[in-house]
């Protein structure tokens, strides 16, 4: 009676394994491209509510600042903008930042503070995905 496997048997099962990964591989970092884009996403899209519903709720003046490497949130108090809240930026997720007007303004009202609308667009690899905000304080992801 024969225990174990054969050496022929062995590198049959490791061919096999290696055409396997060698076809996975382009899709899985198609797959990482598109995860690590999409927490990207999300980071701003929660920067901009968090700054959108602070200014409403405390009816003061919320600014969002973009950075490759930082989002930050302030709020303007006493005459000053203060620090409110800070995040790591598109480049914590390995993701470029392309935006139109890296800092967003939102009154009390909720209403976008300047005269245009913002585009914000995040890509990595074969990925990108685009990001809105109306002059009426919207935001659309794309």
């Amino acid at each position: 009676m024969r225990k174990g496997f054969s050496l022929l048997e062995l590198l049959v099962v490791i061919c096999v394994a290696a055409v396997l990964v060698a076809f996975w591989t382009p899709r899985a970092a198609r797959l990482l491209d598109w995860i690590e884009t999409e927490r990207a996403v999300r980071d701003v899209t929660t920067a901009l509510a968090v700054g959108r519903n602070g200014a409403v709720l405390q009816a003061i003046r919320a600014r969002v600042t973009f950075a490759p490497d930082s989002i930050r949130i302030d709020r303007f108090a006493a005459a000053r903008w203060e620090p409110w809240w800070r995040l790591a930026g598109p480049a914590s997720h390995g993701v470029e930042l392309e935006v139109s007007n890296p800092v967003v303004v939102f009154g009390p009202t909720g209403m976008g503070w300047g005269a245009s609308n913002t585009k914000i667009v995040l890509r990595r690899g074969s990925q990108a995905e685009t990001i809105t905000v109306s002059r009426v304080g919207r935001v659309k992801h794309w």
